[in-house]
């Protein structure tokens, strides 16, 4: 299982705790509520044992939730294998991070490593006024890895 925390600076999230059973991949990203009801829908709604984050309401309350601007809907992947988790990018346009350095195919993750999901992003004149500044901020966890080997926990 891998428990994430939401650390200072972070878009606001409740804690999650994804459970990772043997031969499953979950991916982490923004939360989707899709207007088709068929075979072909995509909603996925946030809950504390997925990897989805939910939106927060715009500045006045009246227009949609809004994500965090760098967090694609499909940002990375996480699962376990021999007792360890690992994560990659799904080739997100803003990046996926462990300990501030921006990873690049399979990385194993270890208890207390930050893992950052997007950037902090700018405001500017283009920027809609129902975007708070919580918005424009990425994701930031705590990790910890719950259930795998005690090496695979903590980082040399």
């Amino acid at each position: 299982m891998l428990a994430l925390q939401a650390k200072p600076g972070s878009f606001p999230f409740a804690s999650k705790y994804v459970p990772l059973p043997h031969n499953f991949q979950a991916v982490l990203g923004s939360q989707v509520q899709d207007t088709n009801t068929g075979p072909t829908s995509s909603n996925r709604s946030a809950t504390s044992t997925n990897g989805w984050f939910a939106p927060l309401s715009s500045v006045d309350g009246q227009g949609a939730p809004v994500s965090p601007i760098s967090l694609s809907p499909t940002h990375a992947q996480i699962w376990s294998t021999n007792g360890q988790i690992f994560i990659r990018d799904l080739e997100s346009a803003f990046g996926t991070y462990v300990n501030g350095t921006r990873i690049n195919g399979d990385v194993a993750l270890a208890d207390n490593d930050t893992l950052t999901l997007g950037i902090v992003v700018g405001r500017n004149t283009n920027t809609p006024t129902y975007v708070t500044d919580e918005h424009l901020k990425p994701v930031i966890a705590k990790v910890t890895c719950i259930g795998v080997s005690s090496r695979a926990r903590q980082r040399p």
